[in-house]
């Protein structure tokens, strides 16, 4: 297979945006090469806003944001739709943290061998914290600015025919079981949790932008059901920022989270992690000078 006769397909889920800039980075490098790429969203194939047609692309990636050290139950509900099919697959996920590489891919893999997919190439990408801790825009260009460069040295080593594999040990397989298993349990009360403020003026950017369809407008009044998935879309992409957990507060960004307007300002240099950094963040030079 030659780089001109190449088509890839590159499906993806991003709650805020980190995966959907990775995914975009992929296409890009792949086109560089001669390829024929399509980006697709994972939620489209679900809502059936996009035909699923895995059969016509020589090469299939898959991208998901890590949730509780795992891919989200969004993702799994899309590898449930998949046809049955006999095909090697890339994947890609997108930690705020390089903890346990993300965690395992196990489960990933399973599911993906269940419906023919082997997974022959996958890679971590580090990218900004949308939870809990928010990063210096310093750190949120450097990360950035690595996704850029790995993205090439991935697409590189996957049209050589490269294999690249996790190492999945069985603690931390149990270990992302557990996580997992309460992310699960938990996202849908967290969901249940939202609450909308006065200054919310009903655009339903909130009940359209939600992947799962979890968000309703109900005369007048913004609902929230059981199907979150713990994405914060919703609460990061609300033009009046009227969208906020009452229990699990602590858990968002006051802040708010924007990586797109640090990526495209130029002031902002990407020199947070150095070889003299101490303290939490030397956790991420290892990833970083990769």
């Amino acid at each position: 297979m030659t780089n001109e006769s190449c088509t890839v397909g590159i499906y993806y889920f991003s709650g805020t945006g980190n995966t959907e800039i990775v995914a975009h980075l992929l296409g890009e490098e792949f086109r560089k090469k001669g390829c024929t790429v399509d980006v697709i969203k994972i939620e489209d194939v679900l809502n059936n806003a996009v035909h699923l047609e895995i059969e016509k692309y020589a090469l299939v990636g898959m991208g998901y944001p890590v949730h509780a050290l795992n891919a989200p139950k969004i993702f799994f509900d899309f590898v449930e739709q998949l046809p049955f099919k006999q095909k090697k697959v890339f994947t890609f996920k997108c930690s705020a943290d390089p903890f346990m590489k993300g965690g395992t891919t196990t489960m990933v893999r399973k599911r993906l061998r269940k419906k023919g997919y082997t997974v022959f190439y996958e890679r971590l990408f580090v990218m900004p914290s949308n939870v809990l801790v928010g990063y210096a825009d310093e750190l949120i260009k450097q990360l950035y600015n690595a996704a850029v460069y790995k993205t090439g040295t991935m697409c590189e080593e996957i049209l050589s025919g490269k294999e690249s594999l996790q190492e999945n040990d069985l603690l931390s397989q149990i270990i992302v079981r557990v996580f997992s298993g309460m992310e699960q349990a938990g996202a849908p009360l967290f969901g249940k949790d939202l609450l909308v403020s006065d200054s919310c003026t009903l655009c339903n950017q909130c009940v359209r932008d939600c992947p799962t369809n979890n968000i309703s407008r109900v005369d007048d009044v913004i609902t929230f059901g059981w199907n979150c998935i713990l994405c914060m879309r919703c609460i990061y992409s609300c033009p009046e920022n009227a969208i906020k957990p009452r229990l699990f507060r602590f858990f968002t960004l006051r802040e708010g989270f924007d990586v797109q307007e640090v990526i495209n300002d130029p002031s902002i240099k990407g020199n947070f992690v150095t070889s003299e950094t101490k303290g939490y963040f030397r956790r991420f030079y290892d990833y970083l000078k990769e």
